[in-house]
C-alpha cells in the first residue's frame, strides 16, 4: 500500500485528486478537517440566516448616506 497526503478545499462537494492517480484506481479515503462540519440544522433556516446577517456590525456600519435620488430627468427637445 502506498500512501500520498495532499490538502484540498471542496468545492460543490468534490475533492480534486492529482493527474498521477490513474482511472479505476482503488483508494481509501481519510478525511481530516479543522473545523467541525456544520449540521443541516445550523443556520439552514432563513429566519437564522437573516437574523446573524448583522451580527459584529455597529451603527455607524449600518448608517446610510441621505437619499436625494436622481433629480428631475431632462429630456431631450
Amino acid at each position: 500500500m502506498h500512501a500520498i497526503e495532499l490538502e484540498a478545499t471542496v468545492e460543490h462537494h468534490t475533492i480534486r485528486l492529482p493527474e498521477t492517480i490513474p482511472d479505476g484506481t482503488h483508494l481509501r479515503v481519510l478525511l481530516l478537517m479543522d473545523d467541525p462540519p456544520r449540521s443541516a440544522n445550523d443556520g439552514g433556516d432563513l429566519k437564522g440566516l437573516l437574523a446573524g446577517l448583522t451580527e459584529g456590525l455597529t451603527a455607524e456600519d449600518l448608517h446610510r448616506a441621505r437619499d436625494f435620488g436622481r433629480g428631475d430627468p431632462e429630456w431631450a427637445s
